[in-house]
Formats: structure tokens, C-alpha cells, sequence
């Protein structure tokens, strides 16, 4: 049995190694072999064809047993449908983090935070005032 350091070791490496993965552009099958969870899948998916080049560059990630943290960047061009919003060819970059929960090397729970309006500004879909 794994000790809770070991886990969260474990799990970094897992994470790391699922967004790295992402930088080569990944397939359905691939990003299935990390998660069986279809509601992550499915919103991962659209990210993917909404910024089919996009990479996050992770700054820092953090565990502790199934949790992982990851912080960074993430940079796309918006070449398919988001929300409704055609492809602008607009080239995005905002911070983002996400909590991951890992269990055997899956990954059944994760909850991305960005700045939403950040991203639609960047994509001319609206005007911060001011």
C-alpha cells in the first residue's frame, strides 16, 4: 500500500503526463486511456475542437493523495465553435487551474476554474467596461 507522499507523487506524474500529452494533440481514444468520466471527456472534447492546438503550460501542481492541482497557461487558437461563438482565428491565453481527483490511474473528478470573461473577451464575444 501506497503511502498518502507516494499517492500524490504518483498522481503528479499521472497529471503531468496527461497534459503533456495534450501539447501533441490527443484523440478521443487517448484522453479515454486517463478518464471514464464522460461528462470531463465530453468537455474536454469540446475544448478540443473549439482550440484543436491548444496546451496548457503548467506553472505548478500540487497533491495530496487523489487531489491534484495544476496552475498554468493555457494557450489555444480558436478555430471551431465555443458556446455557440464561430471560429475567429483568434489566439487565446489565459491562466488556469484545475483539480484533478485521481483514483487507479483515472481520472473520475475535475474541475477546471478560468476567467470566463477573460476568454470571451479574448474572442470578441464581449466588452469588459471601463
Amino acid at each position: 500500500m501506497m503511502s498518502n507522499f507516494d499517492k500524490s507523487e504518483h498522481n503528479k506524474k499521472f497529471i503531468m503526463r496527461y497534459i503533456v500529452m495534450h501539447h501533441e494533440g490527443v484523440t478521443e481514444d487517448e484522453i479515454r486511456a486517463f478518464t471514464d468520466n464522460e461528462l470531463y471527456l465530453q468537455a474536454v472534447l469540446s475544448f478540443r475542437k473549439a482550440f484543436p492546438d491548444y496546451s496548457i503550460d503548467v506553472e505548478d501542481i500540487t497533491a495530496d493523495g487523489d487531489f491534484v492541482i495544476a496552475h498554468g497557461i493555457f494557450r489555444g487558437t480558436h478555430m471551431g465553435d465555443f458556446h455557440g461563438i464561430a471560429a475567429t482565428y483568434r489566439k487565446v491565453e489565459y491562466p488556469t487551474m484545475i483539480k484533478y481527483q485521481v483514483v487507479d490511474d483515472k481520472i473520475v473528478n475535475a474541475w477546471p476554474m478560468f476567467d470566463q470573461m477573460e476568454l470571451f473577451e479574448q474572442l470578441g464575444a464581449i466588452h469588459r467596461p471601463g
